[in-house]
């Protein structure tokens, strides 16, 4: 059995470096590296200049790697459900990035540099253990989308969220970031309630 588990996690990450080497080889602005039940993401990403959307989704990733911030034209990243409790601050070296989403991981924190993703219009982070938000979200004025769902130490109620992703096709209106942030910051700005254990 163990040999079975360790023999999948070399085929995926045998995979995962076989996707990459073919990325770069044809110079591809797309990139699958999800369900592959990687544990890291090989340095070589960040050779990957021409990747317009990157998704690692699904997989065992403890963190990205510093290299994460070299794909200079990254549009949208997604690292949903991994294992991820920090984001590094190479994150904010991706000026083109408008998509990123890191839902259901294990998030503690966001970093200071996602404030300087300028053209960020989707951030899903729902699904995490968020106990703050930093101050660098404010000035994010392209953001349209803000999922912050399922992090109950942000003390966020409902009907300040609004709809999660999948319920934002309904007929419920979809919740204005900047209305959320302002919430977040006023209420922590007067010592707020207590986050919920």
């Amino acid at each position: 059995m163990i040999g079975r588990i360790i023999g999948r996690r070399r085929s995926g990450e045998a995979e995962a470096l076989a996707r990459i080497e073919k990325a770069w080889r044809e110079q591809a602005a797309t990139l699958d590296l999800s369900w592959l039940g990687i544990t890291a993401l090989p340095d070589r990403i960040g050779e990957l200049a021409q990747l317009r959307r990157l998704d690692v989704s699904d997989n065992r990733l403890a963190a990205l790697p510093d290299a994460i911030g070299q794909l200079a034209r990254l549009e949208t990243l997604d690292v949903s459900r991994n294992r991820l409790a920090a984001l590094p601050d190479a994150i904010g070296r991706l000026a083109q990035l408008q998509g990123l989403y890191v839902f259901n991981s294990q998030l503690a924190a966001l970093p200071d540099a996602i404030g300087l993703l300028a053209r960020l219009q989707e951030l899903g982070v729902s699904g995490n253990q968020l106990a703050a938000l930093p101050e660098s979200l404010r000035p994010l004025g392209l953001l349209k989308e803000l999922y912050l769902h399922g992090n109950e130490k942000l003390g966020l109620p409902p009907e300040v969220l609004g709809p999660t992703l999948e319920e934002s096709g309904s007929q419920r209106p979809t919740a204005k970031p900047a209305a959320i942030l302002d919430y977040y910051f006023r209420i922590r700005s007067r010592g707020g309630p207590p986050p919920p254990q």
